[in-house]
Parts: C-alpha cells; structure tokens; sequence
C-alpha cells in the first residue's frame, strides 16, 4: 500500500508540491537556525524537497527550472557563509526562495485541474489509443469504450490498436468519420517505454492532433505519467495542447485508473474490472459533451 502510494505520488506530479513546500518551510526555519536542532530539520527539508521535485519530473519549462535552482542554491549559499551576510541580504534570500517556489506551484496547479469538454449535444466519440484501450491478445475482456457506450447510450467508435505510438496512430485518425465529434487520445505510452527520442514524440503528436483537429470537433488528450527525468515529454504534450487547443486531462487521472488495485494484469493493461473503473472515469471526462442531450432527456 506504501510503495503503490508513492508511486501515485511521485508519478502524478503531486510530489513536486510536495517538494516545493518542504523547500519553502526549510527557507523559513533559516530564521531559527540558530538552534542544531532547526538546522538539522532545515537540511533534512532542503534534502527530501529538492529529491520530490527531481523525480516528480514535472515539464516546467527549463527557464524556469534554472532560476528554481538558481535562488534555491544562492540561498544555500548564503546560508553555509551567513556569518559574513548581512541579516537584510539573508531574509531577501529566505523570501526569494519562499516566492519563486510559491509561483511554482501556481503556475503548476492548472494542470492538475480537471478540463471542462463543452456541450456537443449527441457526438459520437472517438477513442484512438494503444494496448490500454484495445487490450492484449490472450486476455479476453470488453474494453472500457464498449462498456461505456453500453452504460450511457452513447455512440463511440473504438480505432485502438495494441502496440500503437503517436506515429502509427495516424493510421487510426484517417478513420475518423465527422460524425465523431469528440475525440479521445490515450496514446503515447509506448512511445515512453520505447526508444522514440522526445524530437520524434513531438513531430508525432503534433502531426496525430493536427491530424484529429477540425472545425467543431473536440479534441481531449490524456496527459501521461512521466518516469523520472521524461520532462520533456510531458512539456512537449502542455505545448501541443494548448497549440492545437486539445483538452489535456492531468496525468493522476489515468495513472489512477493504472495504479488501483487489480485493475491491471501488468501495471500497464487493464483486466476486467480496470476497464469497467475506467469507463467510468472517462465517462466523468467527457459526459459534459452531453449535457445537452440530458437535459433533452429530463424534459421542461
């Protein structure tokens, strides 16, 4: 239970947050360092926050990554020589640091809010995706698009295929009819645990969301959990979301469909009842495309 929470963790991106308060707080505790024992706290912070961030590989921009470290450092700095600091110039660096971490977070936080699909009255969906979606030879199992079409009385057209990666899964996008009005992509996994380079993850993805992109259509993205160090994966999804103005749904939704217990056979594809947990998942995504159909439903 211990190890699947913080991997949930760490690979949601919510030990970045985690990070950036252990580096704040450590910053504000300088002002008692006097006392060993607030020292200690102090640098046992510094130590745990800065790892959090690190291996939360969330895609901030590298700028923004080298002025993190940059303050974070010349705080540390001040403080390993702070009886040659003056006191005003120590508090201007506890503070920068409590500032640019603060700003951070904020500007981190709209991605781990859930995107609003606007109303489409009766789209038929569709889904184009990797193993997750069609499942695996050898396991025989009715896919998350079927059980939600069969639950919500939807139209959804499956185009997944196993072992699909942004570039093959053009293939799937010219099936694309224009009654599909909302479209789902639950593609890249295997791209993250292949040898595709981040230069190749780009050129795919944009040429598959420019590709599903049209007048009218909806196009919502689901954002994938990043192993530690895949930052610029994660960074080139943001930007090709807001380029293509794709919805991009945040990486703790499908990592929370993969992270539950007995939803996967591997960790990766879903059993039976992972499937069933994320038809319903997604439905919660995207039934906001309906809302008009349901209140045709429920009458004046």
């Amino acid at each position: 239970m211990l190890t699947r929470w913080l991997v949930y963790h760490v690979a949601s991106g919510h030990a970045f947050f985690t990070g950036a308060v252990c580096l704040i707080v450590a910053a504000c505790l300088s002002y008692y360092a006097r006392r060993r024992g607030i020292r200690t706290a102090r640098n046992v912070l510094v130590l745990v926050g800065g790892s959090a961030v690190i291996v939360s590989a969330t895609p901030l921009m590298p700028w923004a990554y080298l002025l993190l470290a940059t303050v974070t450092l010349t705080w540390l700095a001040g403080e390993a020589y702070r009886k040659r600091l003056p006191d005003r110039w120590a508090s201007r660096l506890r503070m920068s640091v409590a500032l640019v971490w603060s700003a951070a977070m904020l500007a981190e936080v709209p991605y781990h809010l859930m995107p609003r699909v606007p109303p489409l009255g009766d789209p038929a969906l569709g889904v184009i995706g990797d193993s997750v979606t069609a499942g695996i030879g050898g396991y025989e199992a009715v896919t998350w698009p079927a059980l939600l079409a069969d639950r919500n009385g939807v139209e959804v057209h499956d185009h997944s295929q196993m072992g699909a990666n942004v570039a093959s899964a053009l293939r799937q996008a010219e099936n694309l009819s224009p009654e599909e009005r909302l479209v789902l992509l639950e593609i890249g996994g295997n791209d993250l645990l292949g040898e595709t380079t981040p230069e190749e993850f780009e050129a795919g993805l944009d040429a598959l969301v420019s590709a599903v992109s049209r007048p009218g259509r909806v196009v919502v993205l689901l954002e994938l959990p990043l192993p530690p160090t895949y930052n610029a994966y994660g960074r080139i999804q943001r930007r090709l979301a807001r380029r293509h103005r794709a919805l991009l749904v945040p990486k703790r939704v499908l990592l929370g469909i993969l992270g539950r217990g007995g939803a996967t056979l591997d960790s990766i594809h879903l059993t039976q009842e992972g499937h069933r947990h994320m038809a319903g998942v997604v439905w919660v995504v995207v039934r906001g495309a309906y809302s008009d159909r349901q209140r045709d439903d429920r009458g004046p």
